[in-house]
């Protein structure tokens, strides 16, 4: 056994300033995610807490924190407003490790891996803004700057994950989506609407649509002939399309179920 880190990173050559993680199986047989860091790694478990602890005899704060405001007790105590803090920071660097192995899993064409982590950083996202919206209740500030980021890339993410499994017009819904939830975090966080639509997450968002319309020869999605029928109130092809929707959103694929802690 060696507790030099240098050994441990030896091999693993990271460009500097740009992300880098793995997959890695401890002698338990257990999964660990590895994210390269400039003085060396972050090794988070995959579920539930990155850092594998409870609190309270609980999975995660945020389990702690939902469980006592059921039970009536919706002040949430200074020492577990810290630590739930702690855990959205710990809970973003593993959604930085899992959006890093996205794109290593597509760059070597394994798509079963790569719909794997974007459920998994789908899953930390999720679990990131919750964390902020207690924190903003807690009268804190610390984290609610990741809003905007973190509401940019679901968007980018949802957007993969249609596109990994053939839904090009779901691809395009879920650009234009992402591009409005984050501008709607924009005009929140007090941006004029010149510094919202000249935002790099908002510009990117609208052109990858645009570049999906291209490449897929997608006009306009159901979606949008819909929204499209409605307004000029021809409620019998609305209703036509309404099911076409209810068929497609049938027969699309049901995301790994992977809860966010453990039991």
């Amino acid at each position: 056994m060696t507790l030099d880190l240098q050994e441990v990173i030896a091999d693993w050559n990271a460009e500097p300033g740009e992300i880098s993680a793995r997959l890695i199986v401890g002698r338990d047989g257990g999964e660990f995610l590895q994210l390269r860091v400039d003085l060396g790694l972050m090794q988070m478990f995959p579920e539930g807490r990155p850092d594998g602890k409870r609190h309270h005899g609980l999975p995660t704060v945020l389990d702690y924190v939902e469980h006592e405001a059921r039970l009536g007790r919706v002040q949430v105590a200074e020492e577990d407003a810290r630590e739930l803090q702690r855990e959205l920071y710990q809970m973003n660097y593993r959604r930085l490790a899992s959006s890093s192995l996205v794109e290593d899993c597509l760059m070597h064409k394994d798509v079963d891996n790569a719909r794997r982590h974007v459920e998994r950083a789908l899953r930390d996202i999720d679990g990131c803004l919750r964390r902020i919206d207690v924190i903003e209740r807690c009268g804190r500030s610390g984290g609610v700057v990741l809003r905007p980021t973190l509401t940019f890339h679901r968007g980018r993410l949802r957007v993969q994950r249609a596109i990994l499994d053939d839904r090009y017009e779901d691809a395009i819904d879920e650009a234009l989506r992402g591009r409005c939830a984050l501008e709607e975090v924009l005009e929140e966080m007090g941006y004029e609407e010149e510094q919202r639509r000249s935002d790099p997450g908002v510009v990117f968002l609208h052109a990858l649509a645009q570049r999906l319309r291209r490449e897929y020869g997608i006009d306009l999605t159901l979606t949008e002939r819909l929204n499209a029928a409605v307004a000029e109130e021809d409620y019998a092809l609305a209703a036509e399309l309404r099911e076409e929707l209810k068929r497609r959103a049938a027969t699309r694929p049901k995301a790994r179920p992977e809860n966010e802690t453990n039991p």
